[in-house]
């Protein structure tokens, strides 16, 4: 029928315009929403890195040595920072060697709020050595000078946006209280989107980059997303604390107040919370020591594509480095620190905590 071919002609001229039409509005007229630029920064430094193994009860004492390793590799510390990297466990052949890992484990223990039927340390313990090693006494002792704190939150999400920001702002890592408060965990980098960590609150935390000293978990600088390391596996996720067994006052802080405890004793810092060990201030300004070898390549975040997504999770860490000491010397040791007592004695690896946060 020509009038029926004439209405089909007619027809496709209509769509055709209106598909035009259509073009020119999305051509003129910008998009309402863009995709959020990605910010993306790890410290992990595989020379920073040491297993605890065969010392179950040294996760605290691992964990320092690596954060105080990485914050020398990226010469972050500023001019007072005192540690240097290193990577002995046990230095059997020199007894006055306070930096070895069972040394700085018998130094936290002289100084947490541990009972004295608890392994290990607690975080106070961890935080008055990296204090102490990294930048002296002072550090430790007067609050005005610590550069690390331990830090509690009530949240999941306030606990990991504070890690972030840390990391961002003072380019040193962050320590997670991990396995309910049986476990230390080391935070060295993220991936969010938003606004820039270093200068905003508000960007979206989407993976950060772990690492755990057990060997037998073999986690080493792993990029975990946010929603596993919220509520994935026990051996990964960041979870309240809930150990009772620091019934002590931090003495280094004004105030009075038990350390971590059954709510039937009365309240307490940690108890129910989640702990990070975090930089709170900026090293004093100085220059970098100029005989240094210069840091690995620059860690500072910069945004991807214009449009960029966030990237594929990975369902394996990446090869852990060798825990081999990098020297079996030791340098100068940080002043005031108690001679080292019997090393602890290898026992089997712990299991983390099977109760939910």
């Amino acid at each position: 029928m020509i009038g029926g071919d004439r209405a089909r002609s007619s027809h496709r001229r209509v769509v055709a315009l209106a598909i035009g039409l259509l073009a020119l509005v999305f051509q003129i007229t910008p998009l309402s929403a863009s995709a959020s630029p990605v910010w993306i920064k790890n410290l992990y430094d595989s020379r920073a890195f040491l297993f605890q193994d065969p010392y179950s009860t040294a996760c605290t004492a691992a964990a320092s040595m690596i954060m105080l390793n990485t914050i020398a590799y990226h010469h972050s510390g500023g001019p007072d920072f005192l540690w240097t990297p290193y990577r002995v466990k046990n230095n059997t052949a020199n007894r006055y060697d306070y930096r070895d890992m069972t040394s700085i484990l018998y130094f936290e223990r002289a100084h947490d709020t541990l009972s004295p039927l608890g392994a290990g340390s607690d975080s106070h313990g961890w935080r008055n050595a990296l204090n102490h090693y990294g930048w002296g006494n002072k550090a430790m002792m007067d609050p005005a000078s610590m550069v690390y704190d331990d830090l509690e939150f009530t949240t999941f999400d306030a606990a990991v946006h504070a890690a972030v920001v840390a990391i961002a702002r003072y380019n040193m890592p962050v320590g997670i209280v991990s396995w309910a408060g049986r476990h230390a965990q080391v935070m060295t980098g993220y991936v969010v989107d938003g606004e820039d960590p270093t200068v905003s609150d508000a960007f979206t935390v989407r993976y950060v980059y772990l690492s755990d000293p057990l060997r037998s978990d073999n986690y080493v600088n792993f990029r975990l997303t946010y929603a596993s390391f919220k509520s994935g596996s026990l051996h990964l996720r960041f979870q309240t604390y809930r150990e009772t067994d620091s019934p002590y006052d931090d003495g280094y802080m004004p105030g009075w107040r038990r350390s971590s405890v059954t709510p039937t004793l009365g309240p307490s810092e940690w108890y129910r919370r989640f702990v990070i060990l975090a930089p709170i201030r900026v090293a004093p300004t100085g220059e970098p020591d100029p005989s240094a070898s210069p840091p690995p390549a620059s860690p500072s975040p910069s945004p991807v594509n214009p449009t960029p997504t966030p990237p594929a999770p990975t369902a394996t860490p990446t090869s852990a480095p060798s825990a081999a000491p990098t020297s079996a010397a030791a340098t100068s040791a940080p002043s005031a620190s108690p001679a080292p007592s019997a090393s602890p004695a290898p026992t089997g690896s712990p299991a983390p905590s099977p109760s939910p946060s």
